[in-house]
């Protein structure tokens, strides 16, 4: 088939090439209307081709065109013109400045293909360098966040190298992948480039929101596209540029927690050696913390509680962040090379992480064969501590000054063996001997050779490689406790080494066709794609070593514990688009693939899915709205597409065999056939897509905004259900249920304030989700997809929103009032666990403003969200050990249960002045901590994400000079401001357990919200 479509892309090649049109060359100046000064960076493109140039340093660019050309010219801040060639070979034009015209803006789509903004039937949004680097992120995740409606972000966690998770539009898949395709350079690359990727580098990501804007991608594409284009030169002298961006950060906020009790069981025992905080009152006289030492010497404390220990444990956490680069070119070449530096320390101590990068990207022209290429190498270096350290810390009783047992090898009460505790060892002992060190490199590129046959026709192949190489070495000190009272078994100590490698091979050939027929502008898209993933990892655990510190998995006793596992996918596809522009204001595209992708069986693995959609200008085809109204510009669009989603590793239509430990007897060697049945005949989960929208700009584009309604019906869910093990097997996956989402997405963009000195933009963009489970497999009507046991689990429910999170709850009477026993006052629990609410969060709302006095500027964005919930393991933490608030607010004495009835006679009778059985440990630790549902919070957050003071110097400053062409300073913040839901006196509900689906749990392994602040200089030499 690939060789059949091959050979009639090179006969169309031949026969098409006959009859094409002689280029030539055109050149000229752009300035702007304004002031007349020349415009450096134009855009400057054959329209409908995907051939381009930008103008230089002084204004002037050179592009072949033939006669019956059209050039676009665009430039952030202006309005967009399109010229007409004819016989001119000189074009220069003054660009008008408006920062919000769309008309002619060009946007980069699927495969790297320019086309006018105007001719999408489909919603997208390109975010600029600018607005992507105000905040001046390390992350080009963080970047992003609430500046494009429909798109979510969430920070997983803090710490010096966090994950990211990034959704379009909802979740598609209840058990598969819902994260955005990212695109680098037209190549598709793995989300964790995210981490690897310098903002600084970023031309603009060009935001494809749903399956209908990525139809050319197919399968990958169906969770919608980030494109990400890199910065290239342009014509004229070598521009260097320098930035620095120094930063502090500090933890935000903890639990709120008591400060009236401390070690013990109950009220009447002081416990020295308890880490749980139920013991007396805080009454300031002087006790012993902790065992007596071997030569006989106590720490003795006041017993009092000591304010603002636990947040002064945490660090002043930095990032120094350096960044050069070199630019430029001539008629003919282009080159862009950058390196960067990070320098990153957390707030846990002792925690850091060293990225360092380079980029270089450049190309050539040669008559009408063009090359180019993108390389980027990154390698980063995290070293942070393998213990839950935020853990440990929050089982700290409030008197128990944390931060004076920071030198453990000389302070005998902050060693092993004299730390007060009885279950946990000294924090500040466990960063130093229990840590992580990865090793990571990640290298990105791609090589482009395109030909111009004519004017209206080019061929462009595209080779694309991505690598990433990591190894790690993990360990846990051997250390022997003291004997002075009940410890914890001895720790042998263990260590790991890990490597992990993955490489993905992408390939593209392209033909594209672009041709005028009176009022009719055609296009012809065909190409074909073929992509291969490998995947593998070696793993050595020992876990008993002999010689304390040193960490050699053959320093051990017994076997080592050994992992290895490697895997191949291999996927191809070919495609073709078609695109049809009458008079510039009907514009419609109908797109078809056909797929083929290794990981399903050969009757399954191949299928075929269209698209098709279209764009109506209504200023074009009635140009008296432009003449008559204040509108500018007015789009409708609609679109629709089927396309696929495999939600499946490779290997997995296929019954493994698992090595049993023990069989089949002894230590001998033996295997035994896994527990879930392999379904060969399982196929991809098809997701049907559509959409409709508009898009106005108006009073001479000042005033612009948009509306989009999408939604995506996804069946065939690869789900799993129990089976009878009289099968053999516990559990098969099966094709089965229904995900529904309907989506709302609102922007709107305005410039109140426009004059020579002042300039005010304000933007806002609205995104509501109804994400919802319609029909699951036979009779069932759930399936749990993660969490943890006996607490806190995610959901996918029948006719509930999805994810839906469950836990453990009280029974409650009609009126929804908590049923209490009447000889205990202790509430009652259900005798099945609750829904309690969706996890993702339905209702965001972002805003931003910019607002200019001459040469300062000062930026804000703010981010909103809610109708969600959270589950807060550290709420559990909290009660478990005695520390948290709400333990203490009845003074640990019996109380009336809030809003209670007890049942008497078949009635339920408001409760009261029976009080609880007891108000410490008994009810707190046993009753309370014990039902869930406590702990389940409202999600919603206010956040101002960024906050930035920017001065450009006034050129006259530098006019007596000839190195320094524009200098930059500010100041940055992010996370300055957050405002949470007033039940949520935890954490930030933003973070997760996992950058997987089953969000909307909080772990005790994160560590706390953090704010930064920064300084920042740019220099262009």
């Amino acid at each position: 088939m690939k060789q059949k479509l091959l050979s009639v892309i090179l006969l169309c090649t031949m026969l098409i090439g006959v009859v094409y049109a002689q280029n030539r060359q055109v050149s000229g100046k752009v300035t702007s209307e304004a002031d007349g000064r020349p415009l450096s960076g134009v855009s400057v493109t054959v329209v409908g081709t995907s051939s381009g140039t930008q103008t230089d340093g002084n204004g002037d660019y050179t592009i072949s065109v033939s006669n019956e050309g059209t050039l676009s010219f665009s430039y952030v801040g202006y309005t967009s013109q399109r010229v007409k060639v004819g016989t001119r070979s000189n074009i220069s034009i003054a660009l008008v400045a408006s920062e919000n015209a769309i008309e002619e803006v060009i946007v980069t789509t699927a495969y790297g293909i320019k086309r006018s903004a105007a001719s999408t039937g489909y919603s997208n949004q390109t975010v600029d360098a600018k607005a992507l680097t105000e905040g001046k992120v390390v992350n080009l995740a963080t970047g992003l966040q609430s500046k494009v409606p429909g798109l979510q972000i969430n920070l997983i966690n803090n710490g010096v190298n966090p994950s990211t998770r990034v959704v379009l539009r909802g979740n598609r898949s209840l058990l598969g992948n819902n994260q955005a395709l990212i695109v680098v350079d037209g190549v598709p690359v793995p989300n964790s480039v995210l981490n690897a990727l310098n903002p600084n580098d970023i031309e603009d990501v060009n935001v494809l929101k749903g399956a209908n804007a990525a139809a050319l991608y197919g399968s990958e594409g169906v969770n919608g596209v980030l494109i990400v284009t890199t910065k290239k030169g342009s014509k004229g002298g070598p521009v260097i540029n320098f930035s620095n961006t120094s930063s502090l950060e500090s933890a935000a906020y903890l639990p709120k927690m008591q400060e009236q009790f401390g070690n013990g069981y109950d009220l009447d025992t002081y416990v020295p050696y308890e880490n749980t905080s139920w013991g007396p009152k805080y009454d300031g006289s002087t006790v012993v913390v902790g065992p007596t030492l071997a030569d006989g010497s106590e720490w003795k404390l006041p017993y009092s509680a000591v304010s603002g220990e636990k947040e002064k444990f945490w660090a002043l956490g930095s990032t120094i962040q350096n960044d050069i680069s070199v630019s430029g070119g001539d008629d003919v070449t282009s080159y862009y090379a950058a390196f960067q530096d990070v320098n990153i320390k957390g707030i846990t101590p002792k925690d850091k992480n060293r990225r360092t990068g380079g980029r270089f990207n450049a190309s050539r022209k040669f008559g009408n064969f063009t090359t180019s290429f993108n390389l980027n190498y990154t390698y980063q270096n995290p070293d942070v501590t393998s213990s839950s350290v935020y853990n440990n810390l929050l089982n700290v009783p409030q008197n128990v000054p944390i931060t004076q047992l920071k030198d453990w090898q000389n302070n005998p009460f902050a060693t092993p063996d004299g730390y007060f505790s009885g279950y946990y060892v000294n924090p500040y002992w466990e960063i130093d001997n229990n840590r992580r060190n990865t090793r990571e490199e990640v290298f990105n590129g791609n090589l482009e050779l395109k030909y111009d046959f004519t004017d209206w026709l080019s061929a462009t192949y595209r080779l694309g490689n991505y690598a990433l190489n990591s190894n790690y070495k993990q360990y846990y000190a051997k250390v022997a406790y003291t004997k002075a009272y009940d410890r914890p078994t001895d720790n042998p100590g263990s260590v790991t080494d890990r490597s992990d490698n993955f490489n993905r091979l992408n390939s593209d050939i392209i033909l594209q066709a672009q041709r005028k027929f009176g009022d009719f502008d055609l296009g012809l898209i065909l190409g074909v794609n073929v992509r291969t993933d490998y995947s593998k990892f070696v793993s050595n655990t020992a876990n008993a070593l002999v010689v304390p510190g040193l960490y050699n998995v053959s320093n051990r006793l017994g076997e080592a514990t050994v992992g290895s596992d490697y895997s191949r996918k291999k996927q191809s596809a070919r495609f073709a688009q078609a695109d049809v522009n009458y008079r510039d204001m009907l514009y419609l595209t109908v797109n078809l693939r056909h797929e083929s992708i290794s990981v399903l069986s050969p009757d399954n693995r191949s299928y075929l899915y269209p698209g098709a959609s279209l764009s109506f200008i209504a200023t074009e085809a009635f140009p008296t709205i432009k003449e008559s109204s204040p509108i500018n510009f007015l789009k409708f669009y609609v679109s629709g597409n089927k396309t696929a989603n495999v939600n499946l590793s490779p290997y997995n239509l296929t019954t493994a065999y698992e090595l049993g430990p023990g069989f089949p007897f002894g230590n001998l060697p033996g295997f035994t056939v896994g527990n879930t049945f392999a379904n060969p005949n399982l196929k991809p989960e098809f997701v049907n897509s559509y959409e409709a929208g508009f898009q106005i700009s108006m009073l001479n584009d000042r005033l612009y905004a948009e509306g989009t309604y999408a939604y995506s019906i996804s069946d065939g869910q690869i789900i799993p259900i129990s089976t009878s093990f009289a099968t053999g097997y516990d559990r098969a996956f099966v094709n089965a249920g229904t995900v529904t989402n309907n989506t709302i997405e609102a922007t709107l963009r305005g410039t109140p304030v426009r004059t020579e000195d002042w300039k005010w933009d304000i933007g806002l963009n609205y995104t509501h989700y109804d994400n919802k489970v319609t029909d699951l497999y036979q009779g069932l009507n759930e399936i749990p997809l993660g969490g943890f046991a006996n607490s806190a689990y995610i959901y996918a429910i029948k006719g509930e929103a999805y994810p839906m999170i469950k836990t453990t709850a009280y029974k409650r009477d009609p009126e929804g009032r908590v049923i209490v026993d009447k000889s205990t006052g202790y509430p009652i629990r259900a005798s099945e666990m609750k829904a309690m609410g969706q996890t993702n969060a339905p209702t965001n709302l972002g805003f931003n403003t910019s607002l200019r006095y001459k040469n300062l500027t000062l930026a804000a964005q703010l981010d909103y969200r809610t109708g969600h919930v959270f589950y807060s393991r550290l709420a559990n933490l909290n009660n478990f050990t005695g520390l948290s608030w709400e333990s203490a607010q009845y003074d640990r004495q019996p109380f009336v249960f809030p809003n209670s009835v007890y049942e008497e006679n078949g009635t339920f009778v408001p409760n009261t002045d029976i009080k609880t059985a007891d108000g410490g440990f008994d009810y707190w630790y046993s009753q309370h901590n014990a039902t869930q549902e406590n702990y389940v919070k409202d999600a919603t957050f206010l956040k101002l994400r960024e906050v930035s003071l920017n001065y450009n110097l006034p050129a006259s400053w530098l006019a007596n000079q000839k190195v320094i062409k524009r200098a930059n300073i500010g100041l940055v913040a992010r996370n300055l401001f957050t405002k949470l839901a007033k039940e949520n006196i935890y954490t930030d509900p933003e973070f997760s357990f996992t950058d997987g689906n089953t969000v909307g749990i909080t772990d005790v392994n994160q560590t706390p919200p953090t704010r930064i602040y920064g300084f920042n200089i740019n220099i262009t030499f």
